[in-house]
């Protein structure tokens, strides 16, 4: 009866052979495999596997060594092949993960610990105001009858919405006054230089009235006139006018 004695393997470079028929792995020694005798797929290619790269003795029988220095694994200018990885706009500011750099801000300033905002405040009312200065008064509204009676509010260029718990004009305690945006006051100035003045509704359910009649669209505001929102009424008093102007000063 023939004894077929099992194939070891290599504890070197994991290849299989006959210990028949060789005293040694031959592809560890350098010898040819015997003619006939398959040849095993290698194993751990470029990953430190069996039969993969040996760093201290080089390359094993067989093994292809791992991949170095393009972009990813750091760059190895010493390497023979060896492609610098790319780097993006702003490069020199620290090192990225894997060879990258981190994007810089196109709105980035002088000092790297303080950005400056891409967005720039609206500014209001064109060229009344002062940048970074006080928003220039251009009338007032006065509560005369309500929860908030005696009480006034500053109206500016552009639009003032009026609620009962937001916007320019705030008038607390009218509960038929809606929390935001329930009407609106604007100023503007024509072509012509007149300051003009409207009123109008915007998101409440409830009727606006001005001098006790419906103001159903934007309507033109006149001194003293009196407004009604809610259960309160509010007198409009200008300052801008035919006696003043912030342009003419």
């Amino acid at each position: 009866m023939e004894i077929n004695t099992p194939p070891v393997r290599c504890p070197i470079c994991g290849q299989y052979y006959n210990p028949e028929k060789h005293p040694a792995c031959p592809y560890c020694s350098g010898a040819a495999p015997q003619p006939g005798a398959p040849i095993p797929p290698t194993e751990g290619v470029g990953f430190g596997g069996p039969g993969g790269y040996n760093a201290p003795g080089g390359y094993n029988a067989g093994a292809i060594p791992p991949t170095e220095g393009v972009g990813f694994g750091g760059y190895n200018p010493g390497a023979p092949g060896a492609v610098p990885p790319t780097q993006p706009g702003g490069a020199g500011v620290g090192g990225g993960v894997g060879g990258f750099g981190p994007t810089e801000s196109p709105f980035s300033g002088s000092s790297a610990t303080q950005a400056a905002s891409p967005f720039e405040p609206t500014q209001i009312g064109g060229d009344l105001g002062v940048a970074g200065g006080t928003e220039p008064v251009v009338g007032w509204l006065v509560c005369i009858d309500g929860p908030s009676r005696g009480t006034d509010y500053r109206l500016h260029s552009g639009y003032n919405y009026i609620g009962r718990e937001y916007g320019d004009v705030r008038i607390t305690g009218d509960k038929q006054i809606s929390r935001q945006k329930h009407a609106m006051v604007a100023y503007d100035i024509s072509d012509t230089g007149e300051s003009m003045y409207y009123v109008g509704p915007s998101d409440g359910r409830n009727i606006i009235k001005l001098n006790g009649r419906p103001v159903l669209n934007a309507a033109p505001l006149n001194n003293y006139d009196v407004i009604t929102i809610g259960t309160s009424k509010l007198i409009f008093v200008a300052l801008c006018g035919a006696h003043f102007s912030w342009k003419q000063g």
